[in-house]
């Protein structure tokens, strides 16, 4: 669940994207798992969905390096999209939290996307080849 203020909006990046409704000091959490606004979602279970239901989370949602489940996000934290280079938040564990939290490695400001290394959460990304992780 989104902790900052942002919202989704057409990205230069990608499609929809995240941003800044205020101004981001570095360190702030920006995410943090919230079980009423993050599901969780077994790969077993995701398999035996219908094909609709398995493409949507399969593409809306993340596999979580940490729990080993899909983690799907009701709010606009699931426009979040990636960047290796210029992205502004941290993957970080923390003890005592069921999932990584997300951290402004620098002051964001008002208006910016907000972006994240993919690899540094999703199971899918880890170690893909797909061209777009090396942005």
């Amino acid at each position: 669940m989104l902790t900052i203020k942002a919202s989704a909006k057409p990205s230069k990046i990608e499609g929809i994207g995240l941003f800044a409704d205020e101004k981001i000091l570095k360190g702030t959490v920006t995410w943090k798992f919230n079980p009423r606004f993050d599901i969780l979602f077994d790969p077993e279970e995701v398999k035996q969905m219908p094909s609709e239901l398995h493409e949507f989370i399969i593409r809306c949602a993340y596999l979580s390096t940490t729990t080993g489940k899909y983690v799907f996000s009701i709010d606009d934290s699931r426009f979040t999209n990636h960047s290796s280079v210029k992205n502004n938040i941290n993957v970080v564990s923390f003890p005592g939290e069921p999932e990584t939290l997300g951290v402004a490695n620098r002051d964001i400001e008002k208006g910016e996307e907000i972006l994240v290394n993919y690899r540094a959460f999703d199971a899918h990304d880890e170690n893909s080849k797909e061209e777009y992780l090396n942005t």
